[in-house]
């Protein structure tokens, strides 16, 4: 997905782990994202190899985790001017190439519409919040020069984002 592009960092973030989600189901999360110098995001999604061209439960899990993880790492590590200061989903997803991929046992898929464009598992969402969310954070942790250049590109993300609000403003 982005072999013409220049990444901002050297470490390609991976995980790939199985949580059990009660009743005897289980659902197999995989996750990879490098971040870019591109402004467009690229996020591709598929459960049980079928991709979801809409994205679906898992997507909203991934962004979720995405967003909640780095502006805890920024605010743990002084990256904000003001304490009240905070990165939105747009700020943290502004040249992101990301792959999700839900793998659902002994569960039917439920999927929004007859093209299966989108994924309406709601256990699918809290699974990859959780496996990601805790992956990201030992992530950014090992991997602090990774987490700088990610979180620099945020904020400038954010700064780009607060200057075209201001410029419309006037």
């Amino acid at each position: 997905l982005n072999r013409n592009e220049t990444s901002k960092h050297d470490n390609i973030f991976y995980v790939g782990k199985e949580i059990d989600v009660g009743d005897n189901r289980k659902i197999f999360v995989e996750t990879a994202f490098q971040y870019t110098d591109d402004i467009q995001g690229k996020e591709v999604s598929f459960a049980n190899n079928i991709y979801t061209a809409e994205g679906g439960m898992h997507l909203t899990g991934f962004r979720t985790a995405l967003t909640r993880a780095l502006n805890d790492h920024a605010k743990k590590n002084d990256y904000f001017k003001k304490e009240d200061e905070t990165l939105t989903g747009d700020d943290v997803r502004e040249g992101l190439t990301a792959v999700i991929s839900v793998k659902i046992q002994n569960s039917a898929l439920q999927f929004e519409g007859q093209t299966k464009a989108k994924l309406g598992n709601p256990e699918a969402r809290t699974a990859v919040e959780t496996v990601v969310g805790d992956a990201i954070k030992d992530w950014l942790e090992q991997h602090p020069r990774d987490a700088q250049e990610i979180i620099g590109k945020a904020l400038l993300a954010q700064k780009a984002r607060k200057a075209a609000k201001a410029a419309r403003e006037t």
